[in-house]
């Protein structure tokens, strides 16, 4: 695994002690903050898994109040198949309604490097900016704040749509992906829906920004006439 610093230029792996902790990277200590910038328990490394295939796993984080597992890739480590297939060993098996701990059961996380723009426009890859995820097995997952216990977690569109701690309806409440860029990375302040509109604006505007240089380049390319 590989860590990115701001010029975008990989290096080694460095050991990182934050909150008490040492990590096995940066990237896993800046994941450690921002889970914490949003209030979300976690423990590192806490179980090691034998899996059916026999394959022994250590997953980097628990997430205890959320039911989640959150395995941090950095841009030297592709390989996901021991996540995707934990993510199939926990996920919900129950005959009719679920009566798993967490409603579906377990979650696998696949954390990412920061995200510092929005979509296709000069993308970077740094260890600040947005935080960028994916679920390891079954439906895309998505960040939700409950308005009913106040935690803040990733659940599937998977219905019903509850929260995976108080298990009240997130039916009527805003979800959110990557793109969206509601989740500042790292050392980043907390989030609240009411950012939300802000950061669309944000994003809009660097859309107008780069729409409106690559039509001043066009202009310019064209030729004279007299």
């Amino acid at each position: 695994m590989t860590d990115l610093p701001e010029e975008g230029q990989p290096i080694e792996v460095v050991s990182t002690v934050y909150s008490g902790t040492t990590f096995r990277s940066r990237l896993e200590a800046d994941w450690a903050r921002t889970l914490d910038t949003q209030s979300i328990l976690w423990q590192y490394e806490p179980e090691q898994f034998t899996l059916p295939s026999g394959a022994h796993y250590l997953p980097d984080f628990w997430l205890p109040e959320i039911g989640t597992w959150l395995e941090v890739k950095g841009p030297a480590t592709p390989r996901k198949e021991k996540a995707v297939e934990l993510g199939k060993v926990r996920a919900c098996r129950c005959d009719g309604p679920c009566a798993c701990a967490w409603p579906g059961g377990e979650m696998v996380l696949l954390g990412w490097v920061a995200e510092r723009t929005h979509g296709d426009i000069n993308v970077a890859r740094s260890r600040s900016g947005y935080a960028s995820w994916a679920a390891a097995h079954g439906p895309s997952a998505y960040f939700a704040l409950c308005p009913w216990c106040g935690l803040r977690q990733w659940i599937t569109l998977r219905r019903p749509w509850k929260c995976r701690a108080c298990r009240r309806s997130l039916e009527s409440e805003e979800l959110y992906q990557p793109h969206d860029r509601v989740l500042p990375f790292g050392s980043g302040s907390g989030w609240s829906p009411a950012d939300t509109v802000a950061i669309r604006r944000e994003i809009a505007e660097q859309i107008a920004e780069a729409e409106a240089a690559d039509s001043e380049d066009s202009r310019s390319d064209a030729p004279y006439e007299a």
